[in-house]
């Protein structure tokens, strides 16, 4: 092996290491090209006590499109009063051209029914005894309105209840309710037409409506309760011709039931236009009941203000997070578990003929918009950036075109056979609560995180 020479060596690192001492690095390459007050920089700017109200609604769709169930029962909790749901579902028979001969001879019939859930006031009131009335609808059911919380009435069904008198429920997963030989002997005079098609059948048996009486005014307590329509079954038993003992069969039709609410909590409604000076409450209350409404101009007013002053174009702005923020009312009233989990954000849109609500965009564009229930900080917080960047270029480009006005409104993930999941409005859970508004102790507000560039 042939060994370089000591002598070599050390001429060979001294030399590296001269040229090493002669390299320098020139950081100065850039400098003064971005003048210091024009280089991006992220600004934080926070909007308090914005104004927030307590509105009615005029109808919501309150068809369970995540379950096959819809509620009866009434509840009455303060300060919101008393809600009332009717449950209103149909019923279709085992098989079609069925005829029940010349003189059959009604023996009895029975609807049982399968309840899949509760809501009480109070945990005391989870048995509580609820008088049971049943009524046969004389208004046929139709996907264009009737699935609206208004649409459907008692003045909608006959006047007669077709239970017999002293059906009672307590809270158990079953409940049957005998029926009368007035509606049986009505189900038994069927003709061939009727029983020809579902068309024609539901020409004469409109569908039930099933509720209770009403919880008392200032009484708090009650329950709702949800019925699972899937399972819902009528058995109808007669003698035939040959007088021998028959049963038929009818079953829950799950493809149109909905729930009829009445809310009494509308009295603490103080929206109007012109808007009043808000007030340090605002209510909430799932279904049909009232609702957080804000106006989002006010956000967006505040912020072209903000640039104006700074002497920036909105175009300039980039919004990195918006953060709208609730804050929950905690007194000893008051219980996280009767809050809903997620709440979102819903425009009114009356574009097809019918009010209905739809979610904010960013829910589904936004994988940061948020709406879940802090229970920590007690709090629900929305993440509007992406819909305020939108309302902004529109305002520079002529005029708003998307809704500015949003309602807080629970909502549900559901997930499809493919493993997506979708946000829905929870039309079927009854949950309710109070919130702080503006002068209170931790009024609405938003933080904005916002980059200017240049």
């Amino acid at each position: 092996m042939k060994r370089n020479p000591p002598l070599f060596s050390l001429l060979l690192l001294a030399a590296t290491g001269i040229f090493n001492a002669c390299v320098t690095a020139d950081d100065s390459f850039g400098t003064g090209l971005v003048p210091d007050d024009q280089k991006p920089r992220v600004h934080v700017y926070t909007i308090t006590d914005l104004p927030v109200y307590t509105a009615t609604l005029d109808s919501i769709q309150t068809i369970a499109v995540t379950a096959t169930a819809c509620l009866f029962g009434s509840i009455n909790v303060a300060p919101f009063g008393t809600m009332n749901a009717n449950a209103i579902f149909r019923m279709y028979p085992a098989a079609v051209d069925h005829s029940f001969g010349e003189q059959p001879v009604f023996t009895s019939a029975l609807l049982t029914l399968i309840i899949s859930g509760h809501k009480t006031a109070d945990d005391d009131q989870q048995n509580i005894v609820q008088n049971i009335r049943l009524h046969h609808l004389s208004k046929t059911l139709s996907y264009d309105s009737t699935y609206y919380n208004t649409s459907i009435s008692i003045n909608d069904c006959e006047p007669t209840p077709v239970n017999l008198p002293g059906i009672t429920y307590n809270g158990g997963d079953t409940l049957e309710i005998p029926l009368t030989s007035a509606f049986g002997n009505h189900l038994l005079n069927a003709s061939a037409t009727d029983m020809d098609s579902l068309l024609h059948f539901y020409e004469r048996f409109k569908g039930l409506m099933l509720s209770v009486d009403a919880q008392p005014d200032g009484t708090p307590g009650g329950r709702l309760n949800q019925l699972d329509v899937s399972y819902a079954m009528l058995t109808l038993n007669y003698k035939n011709d040959a007088g021998n003992d028959t049963s038929f069969y009818y079953y829950g039709d799950y493809s149109l039931m909905f729930s009829a609410y009445q809310h009494s909590s509308s009295v603490l409604a103080n929206y109007a236009t012109p808007p009043p000076t808000p007030a340090p409450m605002i209510y909430f209350e799932s279904l049909a009941g009232v609702k957080p409404v804000i106006d989002l101009t006010t956000i967006k007013d505040s912020i072209l203000t903000l640039l104006q002053t700074s002497h920036w174009r909105p175009d300039q702005l980039v919004i990195n997070s918006a953060e709208l923020t609730f804050t929950v009312k905690m007194d000893a009233t008051q219980y996280l578990s009767n809050f809903p989990a997620t709440l979102t954000l819903c425009s009114s849109d009356t574009t097809d003929g019918q009010l209905t609500y739809s979610i904010i965009s960013d829910v589904n564009t936004n994988e940061t918009f948020g709406g879940a229930l802090n229970r920590s900080l007690q709090c629900y917080t929305f993440n509007i950036a992406q819909y305020l960047q939108q309302l902004i270029t529109e305002e520079q480009a002529g005029g708003i075109t998307s809704p500015v006005q949003f309602y807080l409104f629970p909502t549900t993930t559901v997930s499809d056979s493919y493993g997506y999941t979708y946000t829905l409005l929870d039309n079927l859970s009854y949950s309710y609560g109070e919130l702080l508004g503006a002068g209170s102790a931790a009024p609405v507000k938003l933080n904005l995180v916002y980059t200017i560039l240049y």
